[in-house]
């Protein structure tokens, strides 16, 4: 079991994996910019962008786009099958999906969103809830978790409450503060 450290994290991501494909939301897209099909973009802060992502298609399921230019200073990016405005307007608003396998490698005690929803947490191997969602929005990282009654709870991802992540068994081991539950 391992302690936390550190979250891999991007706020528009929120874990989303589909686990037929094996693909992670590791950005996303917004709107465009110029007339050459650049759009706006975030992505996992320190990832090199590789050659080929996959977005959604309601009616295609997952389909490849080729990464033809990339500012990453800019937040620009232009894909090869979308090189005109409107054609870029179709992918707008839209996540960008890679494959588990060519994430970069975490270290020791880090871990990726996608890794941590759905884990069972635990005090005192009392089932607490369950993760349901990551909120990355503060400086300090919070675990949304959902309780065996349906309450919505919420945990600092630090590892002052948060002492052990087993993902291979998913649990997380925790020590809270008296009176968590009550709140």
């Amino acid at each position: 079991m391992q302690k936390k450290q550190e979250l891999k994290k991007s706020t528009s991501q929120q874990g989303q994996v589909d686990k037929e494909k094996d693909l992670v939301a590791v950005g996303k897209l917004y709107r465009t910019f110029g007339v050459k099909g650049d759009l706006r973009f975030e992505f996992f802060p320190h990832m090199k962008i590789p050659e080929i992502l996959y977005i959604k298609d309601a009616e295609k399921g997952f389909i490849p786009v080729h990464v033809q230019q990339v500012s990453k200073k800019k937040g620009l990016i232009r894909f090869k099958e979308y090189d005109t405005r409107e054609k870029a307007k179709k992918i707008t608003n839209k996540f960008l999906f890679l494959e588990r396998e060519k994430l970069p490698p975490l270290k020791e005690d880090e871990y990726y969103i996608y890794q941590l929803v759905g884990l069972d947490v635990y005090q005192n191997n009392k089932l607490l809830g369950k993760v349901i969602q990551v909120d990355d929005r503060l400086p300090d990282v919070l675990l949304v978790i959902k309780t065996p009654e349906g309450k919505i709870k919420h945990i600092p991802f630090i590892n002052e409450f948060v002492k052990d992540i087993n993902l291979d068994t998913g649990k997380m081991l925790v020590v809270l503060p008296d009176g968590w539950e009550e709140l």
